[in-house]
């Protein structure tokens, strides 16, 4: 279900997209919070006839490129787990998408979340970014001035949607 790709793309894709639709790359890391971010970029994407690219990005360097072999490397046992991982919550959450009926693909990277989620809008001519920031209020607000969202605010090569807010609530 997997294939490789050629640097500097993206090194792992799920599914296929196409190719002459615009997209929304959608930043996801696992979280329940994951899921608001999907419901809200399948809402915009059914209403702008946008297909959807989730990006999982783990943050332990070149665990994937070991695990697949890129670059000559001989995959590595212990790549494995954390791809497992990444393709497990790209899964659930690529499945919630198609159900809404939005052409999808997942994409794991490994490395620097921010910097991954930029190339790889720029490496796609992606037409938009949703990623989340979680409802943070006084001190916490002005800790997160470093936070991914704020990176990618600042470096994406496209517009980008931040969904703000508290996870949703079990059950619903």
């Amino acid at each position: 279900m997997c294939c490789a790709f050629n640097q500097p793309g993206p090194k792992i894709k799920l599914g296929k997209g196409t190719q002459d639709m615009p997209e929304i790359l959608v930043a996801v890391d696992g979280s329940k919070y994951s899921e608001k971010i999907v419901d809200y970029a399948c809402e915009l994407a059914l209403k702008l006839s946008f297909q959807i690219a989730l990006i999982y990005v783990s943050k332990f360097p070149d665990l994937i490129d070991e695990y697949i072999g890129v670059g000559g490397k001989v995959p590595s046992p212990k790549a494995e787990p954390y791809v497992r991982i990444a393709e497990k919550v790209t899964s659930k959450l690529i499945d919630r998408v198609r159900k809404a009926g939005i052409p999808a693909e997942a994409i794991l990277e490994s490395g620097s979340p921010s910097d991954k989620i930029i190339t790889v809008a720029s490496f796609r001519k992606s037409d938009m970014i949703a990623i989340g920031l979680r409802g943070l209020h006084g001190i916490e607000r002005i800790r997160s001035l470093g936070s991914v969202s704020r990176r990618v605010l600042e470096g994406a090569p496209c517009p980008v949607v931040v969904v703000t807010g508290q996870p949703p609530e079990k059950g619903m």
